[in-house]
């Protein structure tokens, strides 16, 4: 029991830590300047290291639903549904948790050990003793940088997905890509795009935010480097899975108000 309670402590004040930490991101991204070129450059960055892996793993991702959606449909003689399933089951959860994902492991521990070793070798501290805000200089355009690249990365591994979609299920399960394609607007609507776009834009704030985080306060050394990179993913995919829960409540409990809304001014 005490070590359940000093483990439930912990866990509190490191969500402490990194709410005080994301506030203090807004607060000098709002109130500072100069942070436009550098931003860019991280969006570039992350975008093009992951955008290979991203566009990979959509590929197999929509293959892999329509074989499994087709397994079912064809019991039922459903099949012309397929398109729509698929798609929208990608768009809302599959996308953005795989990406999310793909960058905790990619981007976010190679953040987290950047910043961790310029924090350990003192060159954030030269930095501070030059006048610089190292927030400003380092954080905020890499965090930024992380959550932007991360809803274009959605929008491109969409596309492969769906593109991958329709091939496989044409070559392998014998559904016209027109058919395929026709079914997509009866399970997509803006909900659903708004919906996966407000997820990822979740999941890549926590990505970029924890792996900020972490590495900004890395000490030990070395060793200390290598357990801010582990603290990193692990905290990270903890938390885009809570994040998962509560956005799908909010995103239901919000389809649902904006349908009610509209039934009663027609």
């Amino acid at each position: 029991m005490t070590a359940l309670g000093s483990w439930f402590i912990s866990a509190l004040e490191e969500l402490g830590g990194v709410t005080r930490f994301f506030i203090l991101i807004l607060r000098t991204a709002f109130r500072t300047r100069g942070n436009l070129s550098r931003t860019c450059e991280q969006i570039v960055s992350v975008t093009l290291r992951s955008l290979p892996t991203v566009m990979f793993a959509g590929l197999f991702v929509g293959a892999i639903l329509v074989l499994q959606y087709n397994l079912v449909l064809e019991r039922y003689d459903a099949q012309s549904l397929l398109g729509g399933l698929n798609t929208s089951s990608v768009l809302r959860e599959i996308g953005p948790l795989i990406i999310s994902f793909l960058l905790a492991g990619k981007i976010g521990a190679y953040t987290a050990a950047e910043l961790g070793t310029m924090r350990v070798t003192e060159q954030i501290d030269a930095i501070e003793c030059l006048g610089t805000n190292p927030i400003q200089y380092l954080i905020v355009p890499r965090f930024v940088g992380i959550v932007i690249s991360s809803v274009l990365l959605l929008i491109l591994g969409l596309m492969v997905s769906i593109g991958g979609s329709m091939w496989v299920a044409q070559t392998l399960c014998g559904i016209n890509m027109l058919q395929y394609a026709t079914s997509i607007p009866q399970f997509t609507d803006g909900t659903t795009i708004a919906g996966g776009m407000f997820k990822s834009l979740c999941y890549g704030t926590i990505v970029g935010l924890v792996s900020c985080y972490k590495g900004y306060t890395a000490t030990g050394g070395a060793r200390g480097v290598g357990r801010a990179v582990t603290m990193a993913a692990v905290l990270t995919n903890f938390y885009i899975i809570i994040a998962n829960f509560f956005s799908s409540m909010a995103i239901d409990i919000a389809t649902e108000t904006i349908r009610l809304i509209g039934e009663k001014f027609r």
